[in-house]
């Protein structure tokens, strides 16, 4: 028995005897249902603002890039990283704000404390969404925690560095208090192109989804528009190997945007799974992801058949708990290496559920949609293959994304997941953290 079956054997153990516990304490809370909010009047109003969110004691401090295995030390700046931020609304104070940072993602406890902050803002309290998405880079800082350097078990430590995360916590404030202070009134248009060519998975994954979703704003005054990009892949085509702070391909992609039209571009990755950014350069890394920003860029300009959207934003946030069935993550959590409130569920391998939630523009009531979401762990039935609402995930590794979905569903997904695994798949997991 070497050194992974015993730490594959003891989180399995472990995370079994904690599930217990918890279970003890009964059934989880309700969750109360949700509503839609709608927002009408006679034109859009958007603000844009991005504020950096490099680290600043790099040098002096240890900084673990995310995204691949654990204990990778920061060795220097590819590109700058960001925190984007726009503000959406139809004609009075009340809108939403989307921010979008340069990060492999964080827990929904994190997001919320972002909220507070906003929310704490005397001109944005009137503020009826927050929403926060991840561009998901492999080569950002590590914000959820999973990335720190490991112990001789191999289980990871805390990669968080408490300043950087509250540099990332007072960014977001700033860019979004910047965003309602640029507000300006416009047009808000939808447009699609493909980009076939552009995805590459080595797993079995049903079909590509090769399509890059634009929304455009074009102001009245005839500032600069700005441009919200939706593209599926992963953000990852530096490499395990890379020790370099990077926004990878997103970064290019809105460089040249800028350079091309001067628009202002906030970035959302799509629903990825296991789909990678097609690799143009085998050879040349750098090259690589600037040659993968500048194929979606070019798409995102190519786009010919905008849409003219009428001013009215819908929104909804149903949250819902989510099975826990990866001991690993479970163990990572129980020993405060991630943000984690664990609630009592009997359908979870473990035992356990977390709260999470989900924020889309719905096109109908969703009392009157199938698209049901548990309102107790108790009570939740969640199969093995991903639904509209339930999902075991795809990834190892924690991940959270906000996607438009495909085909002609109007649903925006926001998503943090663990797959469930046996003790066998544990142990393989462990072995990939090495590397």
């Amino acid at each position: 028995m070497d050194i992974n079956d015993i730490a594959a054997k003891g989180a399995h153990a472990i995370a079994c005897r904690y599930g217990k516990k918890v279970l003890k304490q009964g059934t989880a809370p309700a969750i109360p249902e949700s509503k839609t909010i709608t927002l009408t009047g006679d034109a859009y109003r958007l603000g844009f603002a991005r504020k950096d969110i490099n680290p600043e004691e790099f040098g002096k401090k240890t900084y673990y890039i995310a995204g691949h295995g654990s204990g990778h030390v920061m060795e220097g700046v590819l590109t700058d990283v960001f925190v984007h931020a726009v503000w959406i609304a139809v004609g009075s104070d009340e809108g939403i704000v989307w921010l979008s940072g340069d990060i492999v993602g964080l827990t929904n406890i994190e997001v919320n404390e972002i909220r507070r902050r906003i929310k704490a803002e005397p001109e944005l309290s009137k503020c009826v969404g927050i929403n926060f998405s991840c561009t998901h880079s492999h080569s950002g800082i590590d914000t959820v925690g999973y990335w720190g350097k490991a112990n001789a078990l191999k289980i990871p430590s805390d990669g968080k560095d408490e300043a950087y995360m509250e540099k990332l916590f007072s960014q977001s404030v700033k860019a979004a208090k910047e965003a309602f202070a640029n507000r300006t009134p416009g047009k808000l248009y939808t447009g699609r192109h493909s980009i076939e060519g552009g995805l590459f998975t080595k797993r079995r994954l049903p079909d590509k989804h090769e399509v890059l979703t634009r929304i455009r704003f074009v102001p009245d005054d005839g500032s600069a528009e700005t441009w919200l990009i939706n593209v599926g892949a992963h953000p990852n085509s530096l490499g395990g190997a890379n020790r370099m702070l990077s926004g990878e391909y997103p970064y290019f992609l809105r460089q040249r945007v800028a350079e091309k039209t001067g628009a202002n571009v906030l970035f959302g990755i799509g629903a990825i799974g296991g789909m990678d950014a097609a690799e143009f350069d085998a050879d040349d890394k750098v090259n690589n992801i600037k040659m993968q920003g500048e194929f979606f860029a070019d798409a995102a300009i190519a786009v010919d058949n905008d849409k003219l959207l009428k001013p009215v934003i819908k929104t909804n946030t149903r949250q819902f708990y989510l099975p826990v069935d990866n001991y690993v993550l479970l163990l990572l959590a129980m020993k405060g290496t991630m943000s984690f409130n664990p609630f009592p569920c009997k359908e979870s391998d473990t035992g356990v559920a977390m709260r999470t939630e989900m924020t889309y523009r719905p096109e109908r009531d969703p009392k009157s949609t199938p698209r049901r979401l548990p309102k107790s762990a108790a009570t939740a039935k969640l199969s093995n293959t991903a639904s509209p609402t339930t999902w075991r995930a795809m990834s190892l590794r924690p991940t959270i994304s906000a996607s438009i979905p495909r085909r002609r569903s109007s649903t925006r997904r926001t998503m943090f997941s663990a797959q469930g695994i046996t003790t066998r798949q544990t142990r393989w997991a462990l072995k990939r953290s090495r590397s």
